[in-house]
């Protein structure tokens, strides 16, 4: 059995979500003049548009997607459309995709793997379970993709500007930690904790996602960037995505930065045509389903 905690479905952690320490000690796999990160794209076609609009539109920009591109995508054309697309950028795995990849028969009790703390609803937790059932049964229907979903890694460790930037799904320990919210990076403790993480492995930035709401933490020599969601809103208004953009300039758009040391790293956000993305999420999750009742809302308010 590999599940370290023993919880209810989408609230436990699996023993295979640890990510080992020595993946942020080594060389860096990518180096770049411009790192874009976007976790949560969940699905939506067109915030992986403006994603891609982005990096194309800077020399040498390079994409990661870290985690969670899959969600609202039960439907074959558009999964097959994302898996696709995801495949020319450097795709890590999030909690949805160590699930879907998970072979049938070797259930470990996870659910959807958010492992959701207990402040989150029960009731929300079962929607999330009953979305990632249909998911699953998606993706089992395309065997043509299981090979690529299995190589992908749970971190990348990359350069840019001479800085090692750390990137993971939740957090720096656990695929689906929640130590990146904004709630625990708060914490003076927490604080202090990924100071010293950091500095001993000469890493001037963390960058994850897997919350769905925004957090960033920053100081001289290092910063923590939660992105929340590239492919749902993150504020009241404007409605757009977020991603994390890390060079060593300035871009224009930024909704917020911070300076660590020549490097700049900011909030970047992700502009796409809501109304289409929004007739697509309705076609496939319509009144009364899990995912409009989870998310509709945030979607259109």
């Amino acid at each position: 059995m590999l599940v370290l905690e023993h919880r209810a479905a989408g609230r436990s952690c699996p023993a295979d979500y640890r990510v080992p320490d020595e993946l942020f000690q080594g060389r860096p796999q990518l180096s770049c003049p411009v790192l874009y990160v976007a976790g949560g794209v969940y699905g939506n076609l067109w915030a992986l548009d403006s994603l891609e609009h982005l990096v194309a539109s800077e020399s040498g920009a390079k994409l990661v997607l870290n985690g969670d591109y899959h969600w609202f995508d039960a439907n074959p054309e558009v999964f097959v459309e994302i898996e696709n697309r995801v495949a020319k950028h450097h795709a890590l795995i999030g909690n949805i995709e160590a699930e879907l990849r998970r072979p049938l028969g070797s259930d470990v009790g996870a659910g959807c793997g958010c492992a959701y703390p207990d402040s989150v609803y029960q009731d929300t937790v079962d929607r999330s379970n009953q979305i990632h059932a249909r998911l699953k049964q998606l993706y089992e229907q395309l065997p043509q993709l299981h090979q690529r979903m299995a190589s992908r890694p749970m971190s990348l460790l990359a350069q840019v500007a001479g800085h090692r930037i750390a990137v993971a799904h939740g957090d720096e320990s656990v695929l689906a930690g929640w130590s990146c919210s904004r709630d625990c990076l708060a914490s003076q403790n927490r604080q202090a904790q990924l100071r010293k993480w950091m500095r001993e492995r000469n890493v001037s930035v963390l960058a994850v996602s897997h919350t769905c709401a925004p957090a960033v933490l920053a100081w001289n020599d290092g910063a923590v960037f939660n992105n929340g969601a590239a492919g749902m809103p993150n504020f009241a208004w404007p409605g757009d995505g977020l991603c994390t953009r890390i060079a060593a300039d300035e871009h224009p758009q930024a909704r917020y930065r911070a300076h660590v040391g020549n490097l700049v790293v900011e909030g970047m956000p992700v502009v796409y045509d809501q109304e289409a993305f929004l007739a697509c999420f309705d076609s496939i999750w319509p009144t009364g389903s899990p995912a409009a009742c989870s998310y509709r809302a945030r979607i259109t308010q």
